[in-house]
């Protein structure tokens, strides 16, 4: 009979497999359900330790970052960071020690701006309700900008950011196309002043979970009655995460179409606007339109205004199935005032915290949630959260930060090749966007814009960089 024998050096991995194997075993005897999410944890987390494999993998997986919560239940919430982000950050540091360039893209003065930031983020960490607000307050803030480096290196010629957007685009799809036919679904059981949510036999999708994704709609006063457009979440856990997720997936479909003018990535653009539309919220109805507006006039595309018109002409398609689009849309200008009136209520109040903020996670939904907290407070601007948490200094150092890295961003596009314009600029136009809507919500923190947010704007960075090197010569449009 045969004795297995191991070398010394060979002990430590044989044990932490027979670890890991033990504890597999011991979580699905437990929780079944798990099962299915270890094996793809493990599979995404060996991909990942390739770090150009992990951003592919991370694009892949970030349109349906609802699934695995779906599956599992909370647990679920772990996966993309455990899988993915931890081994993509480790693989991706023990690359860059072997290159002797810079980590970080050149950012100017945005880069002492976010450093100033992460230290009040981290010095507010004393302040806050509790160590375990505090940390996870940390990671919603800080866990996903070295998404700008990664973003950055990933790109090392202009096909790296075009195969980026075509397989967010065509991704994307199936997330756009399961909202709209969860809205038509939905809308078949609009009453006046009462919603009754039902998605049909995609309520299967959800699992357990459907009861937190059901029972609401956006309720619009329409003369003497209410009419009201239901909420959708599609493969997220909810309507937001949703809308954050086709908005970027609409500029990478945009980004394409502009950049092929073929007429079958203009139909993917339209789904994917359409989509947006479905998701129920009311921002929708302005950001699709004014993002294919903006890049439309960066680009250069006078074909191209038949996507404007293409999106408009759906917009009122789909508001029409339940009969009154006009009145509809006439109700969003007195929506947009009232959600601006109290984001600018909300920033006044916050500005008089003062130089020290009430302490990292202080106003973080998953910090309170998770962190044990019986606090449940919500602003929904974002900067005035920013201001609250982490005192004024952290609010200004956040906004030049930001508000840097998008001049940095349109500069460079005034100064690239067409076809790198033309590819470009509706993701430009899109993290802006979402940046100003960071006064009525903080879509920041959500999955998945917190991660593409970042990422996104360092693949931009070094994309419009390849673009100026080229000095006009227009790149190759890829199929």
């Amino acid at each position: 009979m045969t004795t297995l024998r191991l070398e010394r050096t060979q002990w430590p991995p044989a044990m932490a497999a027979l670890c890991v194997c033990l504890a597999a075993g011991a979580i699905v005897a437990v929780r079944a359900p798990v099962g299915p999410l270890l094996l793809a944890a493990g599979a995404l987390a060996l991909l990942s330790l390739e770090w150009r494999r992990g951003v592919l993998a991370l694009l892949v997986v970030l349109p349906f970052s609802g699934v695995p919560v779906f599956v599992a239940g909370q647990p679920g919430l772990a996966l993309r960071d455990v899988a993915i982000v931890l081994p993509l950050y480790a693989s991706f540091a023990l690359w860059m020690t072997a290159r002797r360039e810079p980590a970080l893209p050149p950012m100017g003065v945005a880069l002492p701006a976010l450093a100033l930031f992460a230290v009040m983020v981290l010095a507010h960490v004393a302040l806050a309700p509790s160590l375990v607000v505090g940390a996870i307050g940390t990671k919603v803030w800080l866990a996903y900008v070295p998404m700008l480096a990664v973003g950055y290196h990933f790109v090392r010629t202009g096909a790296d950011f075009e195969r980026a957007m075509r397989w967010t685009a065509l991704l994307g799809l199936i997330p756009a196309c399961i909202a709209l036919a969860e809205w038509m679904i939905a809308s078949r059981h609009p009453q006046v002043g009462v919603w009754t949510n039902d998605f049909g036999p995609f309520r299967h999708l959800y699992g357990s979970w459907y009861a937190a994704v059901q029972p609401n709609g956006l309720a619009l006063p329409i003369g003497d009655h209410t009419f009201v457009v239901p909420r959708v979440p599609s493969t997220f856990t909810s309507s937001t995460q949703f809308y954050v997720f086709g908005i970027v997936a609409y500029a990478a479909g945009l980004s394409q179409a502009l950049r092929s003018g073929q007429w079958r990535r203009y139909a993917c653009a339209a789904v994917l606007a359409l989509g947006v539309i479905a998701s129920g919220e009311r921002q929708a109805y302005v950001v699709v339109p004014a993002i294919a507006t903006a890049s439309i006039g960066l680009a250069g595309r006078a074909p191209a205004i038949l996507m404007l018109a293409m999106v408009c002409s759906g917009l009122i398609a789909v508001m029409a199935l339940d009969g009154a689009p006009i009145s509809v849309l006439g109700a969003i200008p007195a929506h947009a005032q009232a959600s601006l009136a109290t984001a600018w209520g909300e920033l006044r109040n916050a500005a008089g915290t003062g130089l020290v903020g009430h302490g990292t996670g202080w106003d973080t939904q998953s910090a309170l949630r998770y962190g044990g907290s019986a606090s449940t407070r919500y602003i929904e601007n974002w900067y005035a959260k920013a201001a609250l948490e982490t005192g004024l200094v952290g609010l200004a150092a956040i906004v030049v930060a930001v508000a840097s890295l998008h001049w940095r961003l349109f500069a460079a596009l005034a100064r690239v090749d067409l076809a790198s314009r033309r590819a470009a600029a509706p993701v430009c136009v899109a993290l802006a966007a979402m940046t100003l809507t960071l006064f009525k919500g903080p879509v920041l923190d959500l999955d998945p814009l917190n991660v593409y947010f970042w990422l996104l704007i360092g693949m931009l960075l070094s994309y419009l960089r390849l673009g100026r090197e080229r000095g006009g010569t227009p790149s190759e449009v890829t199929a």
